[in-house]
């Protein structure tokens, strides 16, 4: 019988952080000074079910990803190729623009490297909405993006990886969980 309940507990483990998750959502986090924390009528974070907590650390001195809805903070990682995100990270894609050249700014990251939850990871990247704050903070600068689009593609789906005439935040990780079948791709539009 314990036999049983160990090797029932080994193998949902991966499974343990959606069911968190789905039974307590972690409260949004804006761990940096923000333009956001200004809340008024036209604020993306008044379309979040709760308001965030914003912390009081200066804007970071290197480029970051911030996903307060699933409190990921994550440092992003330029290189040559995929071999970039094994230094725990998000990578910029080559040959992608970046949030102050305007265009598109092509991000991707691992969805189950580290053990979950992890903020280094994009583990709960399905469980971002339409209408979410993502931040990006890029050379000292701070760039604020609304989510506005979402799909499933598969890895030979290039296009995604082009120019845009507007700036453009694009987000992929591998779909379904503990799979690379897929891409999962958030679109971001500049607020």
């Amino acid at each position: 019988m314990a036999l049983i309940i160990i090797g029932l507990a080994i193998i949902s483990y991966p499974f343990w952080p959606a069911i968190g998750y789905a039974l307590h959502k972690p409260r949004p986090t804006l761990p940096y000074q923000t333009k956001l924390s200004n809340l008024n009528a036209n604020n993306p974070l008044n379309n979040l079910p709760r308001l965030p907590e914003i912390g009081n650390r200066p804007v970071p001195a290197d480029n970051r990803l911030v996903i307060p809805s699933i409190n990921v903070d994550m440092s992003i990682l330029e290189g040559p190729n995929e071999q970039t995100l094994n230094r725990g990270g998000i990578w910029h894609i080559p040959n992608t623009s970046n949030p102050k050249q305007g265009s598109n700014t092509v991000l991707s990251g691992h969805r189950w490297q580290y053990l979950p939850p992890s903020s280094a990871t994009l583990y709960l990247l399905d469980k971002v909405q339409v209408g979410e704050p993502v931040i990006v903070y890029w050379q000292g600068q701070e760039y604020d993006y609304r989510i506005t689009g979402r799909e499933v593609v598969d890895p030979n789906r290039i296009d995604i990886l082009g120019p845009t005439a507007e700036p453009r935040l694009t987000i992929f990780t591998c779909t379904p969980l503990y799979s690379t079948k897929q891409r999962l791709v958030l679109y971001g539009s500049i607020i």
